[in-house]
């Protein structure tokens, strides 16, 4: 009978994985971690979930003819206690693709972006909270950098 109850809770727990793969293509779950006993009792799955940032803005800094424009971002935290870092994206499209510009610490909520901004350019940004491989990207905030003449 425990043999019969060890293949069953095996069959269960191998379903289980199975079905993670759909959860963890989502960006809201983070981490799912399979146990079990030593004595090779019950199996538990436990998750967690990663929020994106909020709030996200982008601003372009006072404009000077003598430089590129700069990008000023500031968000709000995840609501996730997991987020051990945030990568800050940028795109020339709303929708992507997405380029990462920086890995920031987990308490920094803010970034200037001055890499070789252009003048009249529109850019689209995002900052996605980052546990391990798992991310949660915010909403996009854009900006359209001055002309050059700074008007």
């Amino acid at each position: 009978m425990r043999l019969h109850r060890h293949r069953l809770a095996t069959a269960v727990v191998a379903a289980l994985m199975a079905s993670a793969a759909t959860w963890l293509a989502g960006p809201q779950l983070a981490q799912a971690l399979f146990s079990a006993t030593a004595t090779g009792g019950p199996q538990t799955l436990a998750s967690s979930t990663l929020a994106p940032a909020t709030g996200l803005s982008a601003s372009q800094l006072e404009c000077h003819k003598s430089k590129s424009p700069e990008v000023a971002l500031k968000w709000s935290a995840s609501g996730s206690e997991y987020v051990s870092s945030y990568a800050v994206e940028r795109a020339a499209a709303k929708s992507g693709p997405f380029t990462t510009l920086a890995t920031v610490q987990a308490t920094q909520r803010s970034y200037t972006d001055g890499a070789s901004l252009g003048y009249s350019t529109t850019y689209y940004y995002r900052v996605s909270a980052v546990l391990d491989s798992w991310t949660a990207p915010s909403a996009t905030a854009s900006v359209t950098t001055s002309s050059k003449s700074c008007q």
